[in-house]
């Protein structure tokens, strides 16, 4: 029976000072009752004279309770996993003060739970050291583990051998259910000092960050359409641990970076990698997250699990508009089109961060390096009082007339090139016609791809707009070598298929060109539009615009520049409001041409790049 109350009645915390409670894990032979005593703790004592450790674990099934005595009269249950860690850390001959979260955190008392979590960071961070728990066994005597033990700074590739089957003895470590949690993420960049407990084996942690280090980045510069890239992506870490841990002694080095990059990472850009993490509570994908971002500060977002998942997922809207006046949570905003559909709980101008995939351009990530507009500070964009309408002020650019659908994924890896090249020719002749030019009548033998109208949509569909955003000279380079690199897939297809005695050559056999450089064989673009097309389609503007849209964009959509977003915006007409349907990408309008010279006096009904200033109202 969970008798727990006396020992958290027994020592109450005082959240003004920062106190936490730590657990005096008391010696015992193993396989023993597990006993403890709770002790309070203030973070703000640095000479305290208790240092404690912090336990990184998951917490396992419930249904599987054991206990822990607290104290003479207490007992709490607490899970298999933990309980088998505890029996693993717990000393023989002496006590251990050790802080964990189930143990330490009244969990059935809320405004504990709510005040403890805005803690965690400090918690993590003023551990001696966080020591990870994976219940696994590994055999400290196989090969890999004898290898493991050699990496260092020097290490490289060639450390890696050629047999990824070598490694398998360790990649059950890396395929934990432990590195996909949302906490996890936060524990693990806190701490100063870091240990890596399989039961009864310690990993060595420093050997573990450079086998990291050297397996990624033979992942990532293996060719992805080979076996050998599919062998060692089955063994790989795919985990990332922050860079303080490549010295035995990482106690004096900044906390800089993260298990999600090794840069620091604004709130937009940390919460669009939750979806990808596993929680058991929704708002934690916010909750969970927020100490992993530079621009976060203690109390910036009030932690407090009595409030909905629509209201901690809006308050990060509220936080981005407030602090930076901007409007970028909108990339990560808007319809979701999930087959089967996702019942949709938000605002469509609140991201969902359950599941944010309607993010076009994930490669492209706001930075908020740039203040905002005078006309945006002037005419701040606001969130009505029931936190249910945006109201902003944009332009309309273009309306979608019609959307292309052309083959996606392996479907497309087996398309012959000159069907692909006959899709990219309706494109074309929609935009002539969109255009009201005549030019399209006359084409023959090929013309569409010596008009101005194929590299716009080559532009487009490799979505080079959004590469080498902060270098505007390597991106006018890049554009060319773009440009370049579709004529020459123009020719190669066509030549193929001059050769009607050959299989005509198909979008992956371009791709797989063994050419220097990859532009003469047409490569280079093949592989960019490859990773673009998918759950992405082009679309032709009734004023002949090209963009990109996300698919469930329907005809009559509109693209807009709303000020205060970085990007294009496709937003749904609904009587006297707008829905927001998803970042969008229009040939001209991503890299803020239509933002620049903003005067500061604009108003609504002036005319900003030809486009009417309009106040907008977004449900």
């Amino acid at each position: 029976m969970d008798s727990s109350g006396d020992a958290y009645a027994s020592t109450p915390i005082n959240s003004a000072d920062y106190e936490i409670r730590v657990l005096e894990l008391l010696p015992g032979p193993e396989g023993s009752q597990l006993s403890g005593t709770l002790i309070r703790h203030s973070l703000e004592d640095e000479c305290a004279n208790r240092p404690y450790e912090a336990l990184s674990y998951v917490w396992g099934e419930a249904a599987a309770a054991r206990t822990i005595k607290l104290g003479q009269n207490s007992s709490l249950k607490i899970t298999e996993n933990l309980e088998a860690a505890l029996q693993v850390l717990r000393y023989q001959d002496r006590a251990r003060m050790i802080w964990v979260d189930a143990i330490c955190i009244n969990q059935d008392d809320v405004k504990e739970r709510d005040h403890q979590v805005q803690l965690m960071r400090r918690i993590y961070r003023n551990a001696k050291m966080v020591r990870v728990w994976l219940d696994l066994d590994i055999d400290p005597e196989c090969p890999a583990m004898a290898k493991l033990q050699t990496f260092n700074d020097q290490s490289t590739d060639e450390d890696l051998g050629t047999d990824a089957l070598f490694w398998e003895p360790l990649s059950v470590v890396f395929k934990n259910p432990y590195w996909t949690r949302v906490w996890i993420q936060q524990e693990i960049t806190s701490a100063v000092s870091l240990a890596v407990q399989c039961r009864k084996v310690l990993l060595p942690v420093v050997q573990l960050y450079h086998y990291v280090r050297v397996f990624n980045s033979r992942v990532a510069g293996t060719d992805i359409n080979t076996l050998v890239w599919v062998g060692w992506l089955e063994v790989s870490p795919n985990i990332q641990l922050p860079k303080r841990f490549r010295l035995v002694d990482s106690s004096d080095e900044p906390l800089e970076g993260s298990t999600l990059g090794e840069g620091d990472l604004n709130l937009l850009e940390v919460l669009s990698y939750g979806f990808k993490l596993e929680c058991t509570d929704d708002r934690d994908r916010v909750y969970g997250m927020l100490y992993l971002a530079c621009d976060y500060l203690e109390g910036d977002i009030a932690v407090r699990y009595e409030n909905s998942v629509e209201v901690a997922y809006t308050s990060v809207a509220h936080f981005t508009l407030q602090k930076y006046r901007s409007l970028n949570f909108l990339l990560y905003a808007g319809l979701n089109w999930r087959d089967p559909p996702k019942e949709r709980l938000l605002p469509t101008w609140v991201p969902d961060w359950r599941d944010p995939h309607t993010r076009m351009w994930l490669s492209y990530k706001p930075k908020f390096s740039q203040p905002a507009p005078p006309f945006v500070q002037r005419r701040t964009p606001w969130i009505s009082t029931n936190s249910a309408v945006l109201h902003a002020y944009g332009t309309c650019i273009d309306c979608i007339e019609e959307i292309f659908y052309f083959p996606e994924s392996v479907a497309l890896y087996n398309t012959p090139a000159t069907t692909f090249l006959d899709a990219c020719r309706l494109v074309i002749r929609k935009t002539l016609s969109s255009q009201s030019t005549a030019e399209g009548d006359s084409l023959n033998d090929n013309g569409e791809f010596r008009l101005p109208q194929w590299h716009t949509l080559v532009r487009v569909l490799t979505g080079v707009d959004n590469l080498k955003p902060d270098d505007p000279d390597a991106h006018a380079k890049l554009k060319q070598l773009v440009s370049m690199s579709a004529d020459a897939f123009v020719r190669t297809a066509q030549s193929s298929e001059a050769q009607s005695e050959n299989r005509p050559l198909s979008v992956l056999d371009i791709i797989s060109m063994n050419t220097t450089p990859p532009s003469e064989s047409g490569q280079a673009f093949a592989r960019l539009a490859w990773g673009t097309i998918g759950k992405h389609q082009p679309f032709v503007g009734a004023n002949g615009g090209i963009g990109m849209a996300i698919k469930g964009t329907r005809p009559g959509d509109q693209i807009w520049i709303v000020f205060g977003c970085d990007k294009p915006m496709i937003l749904r007409p609904a009587g006297d409001h707008f829905l927001v349907v998803s970042e969008g990408y229009y040939d001209g309008a991503n890299r803020g041409e239509l933002l620049e010279d903003i005067p500061e006096d604009l108003n609504k009904g002036d005319r900003q790049g030809g486009y009417e200033v309009k106040s907008i109202r977004i449900y």
